[in-house]
């Protein structure tokens, strides 16, 4: 029963939308937490009888209850001398349910792999459910039976709470063809399988009459907020949402009443997905999470979905009377009846697996839970790592504990029916009560930890040295990437003048004004005039968003008029020469050469960083500094992907030159706009360069030019519809740009991309939660009418023969107003200049003051990292290598 940390207030608007992304906000479902409201009730529930737990006697065993020693719990031992007792155990049961305390324990993934394989080997169970969502788990099954890998299906269908770990990956040679199938039963979307649904559906009721006039898009938008964020959309309205199912519904009754019998199969799967589909938005809209705060959530609000997901497992039993089910999940959801506990409240929860064993009778569900004696658990990503707490005298883990066994089995159904206990089997917690009413048998683990990311682990970092306390990390080698030579400059002089939009003459408001080479620059007023302390021959950048970048050299001269041109980021007509070819060849090549052409081992690099944001003609913040990047073999994912449990790119930072200084010093550094959508690797971690989400773009052939001293493609792309799978990110309306991609050899020597933020489901969350003094509105305390975000990435080949990064250049504008509060007019802009290290080069060690969670945030190293003048006094810094990103909106 995973809680997430409430304290986010640090935390910058693009990562507060990448972990709402996750459930990160206390009142917003954990996608993969499966028990949602009664995990808050639970925390709410143990602040308030702290007395009554503390003061709580536990009934001690009469006598000390039969242990079965097990061996192993690793899934390569597979001698099951030691589990052949279960046999008998567990008898004729059609249904085991394998439960666990938190979703936090690798090593109890491990133990549940290696009895899943137990029983599938000695009981003859055909197939594994996991609390995951209940169609993208038939589309894996189906996916498998074509030919699909496990691994793919499983990714694309369970939730990452277990396919982001190394431990459960063991899980999938038992999986496919002539192995053990796989089914889902919660109502919950859990992966990228989701975005099929509706297209099936659509495909499905085609032939028949009345189909066209399903309202798609509408249920489109339903389900994405639904799948994304684990909320019915505020802006929307469930009556309509219930309109549309019901005429799909109808028209699915016909079908399953038909002749033809594989539509008749799926018409009669369909109908069971609606209704689940159904009870989850209506589950969401009644038990608003940004409603109730934690005080008011019971342990009857999780309900709703237990019930469903009890409807879900027994309709597929039904469905395969012949099947024996193994269903994988957390043990409150799987538990027989909770209401037999001593705890007024938790007697209203009604968990799935009570309404299973009533369906199906006592005798055909096993449920079997896990205990650990100590321990920790956790993700990094999600609240870190906790400590088991230390069973007390007289509970059944203390018990388990004294009789020293690494691993054991306790049978509560045989050995001690009826009999009071304490343990701590729902997420730590003490509950006391006959848990052979709850439970039929329990697997101990002396100890648990954490699960480990599954991908290729991130190479070791040199053991940290104690630094002297006025020490300052240095970095091997120059510290000027892209260092370019500064001219001669002559006598100061000022430059003032106006900006104007060359093609209507009006004044650009709050453009910029900069000398890049000493970060020293203004932003023009609404009316478009500035003025400059400037040396002559300075080269000066004007810029503003949606505008190419003007670069003139500083002369002396009277009021200066500067035109800026307009800039047009959209899918241009097709331009193409004889050579024209088929873009998605292109990019499937660019694809199948990316393992070739970039890195794929660990990869260093010096980092030159200047940011810059303004509110309307004001800059607020200035801020350079040079680091050193680490980015690990296997890093695909931004941010480490789900729960940061992959690899993930570090960075150390070394000089920082804060030019000015915030207004609100508590602030974090960093942006306060755009999607956090803007990456320097994106050939890595883009959707657009992986196989699985090609088909997600239209692509087009711009033209074939020459660009860099080579012939390139340039191909223009954009999302058909924004997913997070489809753009790597949250919350955004559209995604486009373009790719040059080498004609020699497919490699991708530059990228663009523009993001455009969904300012309308971001303004009706606001909207909604105004003033309810929650989590989610202290979170979302602003509408935008405008909010998105460019990029250009330029990459260059090393002396490996490999391409890497060069040159990151990024743009955001936010226009809006604070509830309750001042209208804002946001600018940021980001340039980033690499240099390749050289291969050994030790990785800089963390600040040994800071703890190494804190000491990794790219904020708190610039919190504390002195200012050296003499440093910046010399410093190189790079000139501009490269015009603005143009901001203007793509049209598919």
């Amino acid at each position: 029963m995973q809680l997430l940390p409430r304290r986010m207030a640090h935390l910058s608007k693009p990562t507060r939308h990448h972990l709402v992304a996750y459930g990160a906000l206390a009142f917003i479902p954990w996608p993969s937490t499966p028990n949602h409201y009664l995990y808050r009730w639970l925390l709410t529930l143990l602040c308030s009888t702290i007395a009554t737990i503390c003061g709580a006697q536990t009934v001690p065993a009469s006598s000390a209850m039969a242990a079965h020693p097990i061996r192993s719990i690793s899934p390569t031992d597979t001698d099951f001398g030691d589990l052949e007792f279960l046999r008998q155990e567990i008898g004729g049961a059609r249904g085991v349910m394998l439960g666990e305390p938190t979703h936090g324990e690798g090593n109890v993934f491990e133990a549940k792999v290696r009895l899943l394989q137990f029983l599938q080997a000695r009981l003859g169970f055909t197939t594994v459910a996991f609390e995951s969502g209940f169609y993208e788990l038939d589309r894996a099954q189906r996916a498998m039976e074509a030919g699909t890998s496990a691994a793919e299906a499983i990714d694309n269908s369970v939730f990452g709470v277990w396919t982001s770990t190394r431990e459960f990956r063991e899980v999938l040679p038992l999986l496919g063809p002539g192995k053990l199938k796989v089914a889902g039963f919660d109502y919950q979307l859990s992966g990228a399988y989701q975005e099929e649904l509706l297209e099936e559906l659509e495909m499905l009721l085609k032939p028949e009459k009345g189909a066209d006039g399903i309202a798609y898009d509408y249920l489109d938008e339903c389900l994405s907020m639904m799948g994304e964020h684990f909320l019915f959309p505020p802006s929307h309205q469930i009556q309509l949402f219930d309109l549309q199912l019901g005429k799909a519904r109808r028209l699915l009754e016909k079908v399953a009443a038909g002749s033809d019998a594989k539509r008749r199969e799926r018409a009669t799967f369909w109908l069971q997905n609606l209704r689940s589909l159904q009870a989850a938005a209506h589950d969401y809209a009644a038990n608003d999470p940004g409603v109730k705060d934690s005080t008011e959530f019971k342990a009857a609000d999780s309900n709703p979905r237990d019930a469903q997901m009890a409807a879900n497992l027994l309709w597929y039993l039904r469905q395969h009377p012949q099947e024996k089910v193994v269903c994988w999940g957390a043990l409150p959801h799987l538990s027989n009846k909770v209401e037999k506990l001593d705890d007024a409240e938790i007697k209203t929860y009604k968990p799935m697996g009570r309404a299973v064993k009533a369906a199906l009778g006592e005798d055909a569900v096993y449920v079997l839970g896990t205990l650990a004696g100590g321990g920790t658990h956790g993700f990094l990503g999600m609240g870190g790592y906790q400590t088991v707490p230390v069973p007390a005298a007289g509970t059944l883990e203390a018990e388990l504990l004294a009789t020293g066994q690494e691993y054991a089995f306790v049978s509560l159904k045989h050995d001690a029916p009826g009999k009071v206990l304490t343990t701590y089997a729902f997420e730590y917690k003490p509950q006391t009560g006959p848990w052979s009413e709850v439970v039929d048998g329990f697997l101990f683990l002396k100890s648990v930890n954490p699960p480990h990311g599954a991908a290729p682990a991130v190479a070791a970092e040199p053991a940290e040295t104690p630094a002297k306390p006025s020490e300052v990390p240095v970095a091997p080698g120059r510290l000027n990437p892209a260092a370019r030579p500064i001219g001669k400059t002559g006598a100061a002089l000022t430059l003032n003048g106006t900006v104007l939009d060359r093609k209507t003459g009006r004044p650009v408001p709050f453009a910029t004004v900069a000398v890049p080479a000493r970060s020293a620059g203004v932003t023009a007023n609404a009316q478009g005039s500035f003025r400059l302390e400037v040396r002559r021959g300075e080269l000066v950048q004007v810029s503003s968003i949606g505008y190419e970048a003007l670069i003139l050299a500083a002369q002396p001269a009277g009021k200066l008029t500067l035109h800026l041109v307009p800039a047009a980021f959209a899918l241009a007509n097709v331009r193409v020469s004889a050579q024209s070819q088929d873009p998605k060849r292109i990019m499937k090549k660019v694809i199948q050469a990316a393992e070739t052409n970039y890195e794929q081992q660990d990869y260093l690099a010096q980092v030159y960083t200047h940011r810059r944001i303004s509110n309307f003609d004001t800059v607020q913040t200035e801020l350079e500094y040079t680091s050193q990047l680490f980015e690990p073999a296997g890093y695909r994912h931004r941010d480490g992907g789900f729960l940061m449990a992959g690899p993930f790119t570090k960075r150390r930072v070394q000089e920082k030159h804060l030019v000015i200084q915030p207004a609100d010093s508590t602030r974090p550094v960093g942006l306060p706009i755009g999607s956090g959508a803007e990456t320097t690797d994106p050939v890595r971690t883009s959707p657009l360069f992986k196989s699985a989400t090609l088909g997600k773009y239209v692509l087009r052939l711009d033209t074939i030019q020459q660009y860099a001293g080579a012939t390139v493609y340039v191909i223009n792309f954009a999302v058909k519809r924004a997913t997070h799978r489809s753009t790597g990110t949250y919350l955004e309306k559209s995604y486009s740009g373009k790719v040059y991609v080498r004609q020699d050899d497919y490699a991708v020597v530059r990228y663009e991309a523009l993001w455009q933020f969904d300012t309308v489901r971001y303004n009706s969350v606001s909207r909604k939660y105004y003033g309810r003094n929650n989590q989610i509105s202290r979170l979302y305390t602003e509408v935008f009418s405008e909010n998105r975000s460019a990029n250009i990435v330029l990459y260059e080949k090393g002396s490996n023969g490999r391409y890497h990064t060069a040159v990151s250049v990024s743009q955001s504008l936010a226009i809006g107003r604070r509830l309750g509060g001042r209208p804002f007019y946001y600018q940021g802009s980001g340039e980033e200049y690499f240099t390749s290290l050289p291969a050994g080069t030790a990785v800089l060690p963390l600040n040994p003051k800071l703890a190494p969670r804190a000491a990794e945030m790219v904020h708190v190293q610039l919190q504390h990292t002195p200012y050296r003048p003499e440093f910046w006094r010399t410093y190189q810094r790079p000139l501009p290598a490269e015009l603005a990103p143009e901001l203007e909106a793509t049209k598919k």
